[in-house]
């Protein structure tokens, strides 16, 4: 249990650490263009709807990684070998 732990965490900093570079750098992009009020508007909705997809992206990827098949898991002197797929 602590293992399923540890990795949902990792996987969680990861994902976190890649949201924030990619707001940090679009909001730097945002922040030094020069447009016109007009089309500086309609760049913002295109960021706001590129930032959307990317974050609705990273939760599918997220949620197809764990399907909740049953696994079954080899272990050696305590510890987990490998796991695979039920079956004879």
């Amino acid at each position: 249990m602590a293992e399923n732990f540890v990795i949902l965490f990792v996987i969680a900093a990861l994902a976190g650490g890649f949201a924030l570079v990619l707001f940090t750098t679009m909001w730097r992009v945002e922040r030094r263009a020069h447009w016109g009020r007009e089309e500086e508007i309609k760049r913002s909705q295109r960021l706001e709807r590129r930032v959307f997809l990317i974050g609705v992206g990273l939760v599918i990827a997220m949620v197809a990684g764990s399907d909740g098949r049953p696994r079954e898991c080899s272990c050696e002197q305590g510890r987990r070998g490998a796991c695979f797929d039920p079956g004879p």
